[in-house]
């Protein structure tokens, strides 16, 4: 008996990344039938006459939010900018019901912001991406029922 040939290549990322989403949900579904599987993008910009000076883009999935990019104009940090954004973020979260928010952050971008902000240092990666820095997984408690 001859076996198949194996392959492994190189996919699109946005087609890979739905195909991929797709099988998990359905496995996902066939395991906890009764979970809420939706999948809602939320994305928000913060503008002051007409020009962008910060962008928050997430997803709210099952039970949380998910913060994957989050950017401030370098001149118009420190002003609330950020705190604005990830308000209306987490109240669209609120809205929908999610428990809790999660995101990712390095120790040269804005841990203590996150911080202030109500969100906790759940796990870190020391001397990630580079040496000296560090890589925080962070989590805020949004409501619990």
């Amino acid at each position: 008996m001859r076996s198949q040939p194996i392959s492994i290549e190189q996919a699109p990322y946005k087609e890979n990344r739905e195909k991929t989403l797709a099988g998990i949900e359905a496995y996902t579904k066939e395991k906890m039938p009764d979970l809420d599987m939706r999948y809602e993008e939320v994305c928000f910009v913060y503008k002051e006459a007409n020009k962008v000076l910060g962008r928050i883009v997430g997803h709210v999935h099952w039970d949380h939010l998910s913060v994957e990019l989050f950017y401030i104009e370098a001149n118009t940090r420190g002003k609330g900018i950020g705190t604005k954004l990830l308000e209306e973020v987490e109240k669209i979260a609120l809205e929908k019901h999610c428990k809790y928010a999660f995101l990712e952050t390095m120790s040269f971008n804005a841990p203590v912001f996150y911080q202030k902000n109500g969100y906790n240092i759940l796990a870190q990666i020391e001397n990630s991406p580079a040496e000296g820095e560090t890589r925080y997984f962070m989590k805020k408690v949004l409501y619990i029922e």
